[in-house]
């Protein structure tokens, strides 16, 4: 397959381009500083490009097979970049072909949280919130086939492959997840789609 990954230089998107690369697979990494990446491969390409800009995107994602974006800014201020994100994303799909993609989201969306998790949704990521969902909303509300990934807490831990996948909702306990298991998650979505036009929550 040729991947084409946003967010390749953070935690989730650096074991994106390890695992599709181990499997055989074309990757594109669009990325603002090429040199994070930190390391080459005959089957990587680097682009150097601006994730709010549609038209580069587009140019860039031109016949590949799927889009897996991992792009999140770090802010807890009040801020439209995701939604930016989301509606540039969606505009570069539809102007390039492409129309495979899998977004990392957050799980603090989902309505069933713990209480942890409901205080840190009013408190700590209060501003966050619709920003985020702005963001899944203007994927979710194309017409393209898309994936929202929404993990609880992310670990830098190892990689388990023991993790639980449920549509809809956090499995029950669900509370974390390393970034290597999202990264495989949706590395195994984009060989095998199985979740199409769902919101999905990976966690322990």
């Amino acid at each position: 397959m040729r991947l084409f990954i946003l967010g390749a230089t953070g935690g989730i998107g650096k074991h994106l381009l390890h695992i599709a690369l181990e499997r055989g697979h074309q990757v594109t990494a669009f990325v603002r500083a090429p040199q994070k990446i930190g390391f080459s491969h005959q089957r990587l390409s680097l682009i150097r490009g601006d994730v709010f800009d549609a038209d580069q995107m587009a140019g860039a994602m031109a016949s590949h097979d799927a889009v897996l974006s991992s792009f999140g800014p770090t802010t807890l201020r009040a801020v439209t970049l995701r939604r930016e994100f989301g509606r540039a994303v969606a505009a570069a799909m539809r102007h390039s072909g492409v129309r495979r993609i899998e977004l990392v989201s957050a799980a603090f969306l989902f309505p069933e949280l713990n209480m942890l998790g409901r205080i840190l949704k009013a408190s700590l990521f209060r501003q966050m919130v619709p920003d985020t969902g702005g963001m899944e909303t203007e994927i979710s509300g194309s017409d393209l086939d898309w994936t929202i990934v929404r993990p609880p807490r992310l670990t830098n831990g190892p990689a388990t492959h023991t993790y639980r996948i449920v549509d809809g909702h956090l499995p029950k306990g669900g509370k974390v997840i390393s970034r290597a298991d999202v990264a495989h998650f949706m590395i195994g979505e984009a060989e095998t789609p199985t979740h199409l036009k769902q919101i999905v929550a990976v966690a322990n």
